[in-house]
């Protein structure tokens, strides 16, 4: 008998765990204040190409705390999105500091978009693969009690980046990035191809020089002005 009670007992735990195995693991996508951000830094740290932070408010401590996986971020070119509120919405008493961390983020390459209306929503998607939502201002967070959801679904970023319109406004900006990026490309193109031109004429002169001072002066003369114009055209 006894035999028989923990066999079925042990059939119960099997029957248990792959009930278990079967149910969705949503609770192990939930996080609050204290484990939100190691999990999503860590998302953060292991993105290919774009984070998208949808965040109303914004502080100098979380600046500080995201300052070194930011730079991470952009020496790997990993593209940043911030989704903010215009500084004039926020208390006056608050916004020099707010000034100063959206400055600190610009400097380090990211794309700030203005939004106002009193946005509320609090966001972020990273590579359009993973959609965090809920209830924390993740650019601004210090002591308060929240929750957010991670979800693994691309569908799920895709809607919410639809709603809230920011496919549009992203086009645009990878748009005038790639465009400043042709430009300056052209423009070191030209200036590279000046200064190759500069290096041959400054090697031509030194023995064409030492050549001339055995000649007349009126070649050295005529030399010399032909070198000057030559400068003078290849000059930016």
């Amino acid at each position: 008998m006894f035999n028989h009670t923990l066999a079925f007992r042990e059939y119960l735990n099997r029957r248990q765990s792959i009930i278990d195995s079967e149910k969705p693991k949503e609770a192990n996508n939930l996080f609050n204040e204290k484990t939100f951000y190691r999990a999503f830094t860590n998302d953060l740290l292991n993105a290919k190409k774009e984070v998208i932070i949808y965040s109303p408010f914004v502080s100098k401590f979380r600046t500080d705390f995201f300052k070194s996986t930011i730079e991470n971020l952009r020496h790997r070119n990993i593209e940043i999105f911030i989704f903010t509120r215009p500084i004039e919405e926020h208390d006056s008493i608050h916004q020099p500091q707010i000034e100063c961390a959206l400055k600190n983020y610009e400097d380090a390459g990211v794309t700030i978009f203005y939004l106002s209306g009193s946005i509320h929503e609090k966001i972020a998607i990273v590579d359009r693969e993973i959609l965090w939502e809920g209830s924390l201002n993740i650019l601004s967070q210090r002591s308060s009690k929240e929750m957010m959801r991670r979800i693994l679904n691309e569908n799920s970023a895709t809607q919410v980046m639809s709603c809230l319109g920011l496919n549009k406004k992203l086009a645009e900006s990878y748009k005038l990035k790639y465009e400043r990026l042709y430009r300056n490309l052209l423009t070191n193109s030209g200036q590279n191809y000046k200064n190759s031109i500069r290096i041959f004429l400054f090697g031509l002169t030194i023995p064409v020089v030492v050549w001339l001072v055995f000649s007349n002066f009126r070649e050295i003369v005529f030399f010399l002005q032909f070198i000057l114009n030559m400068i003078k055209i290849i000059k930016p």
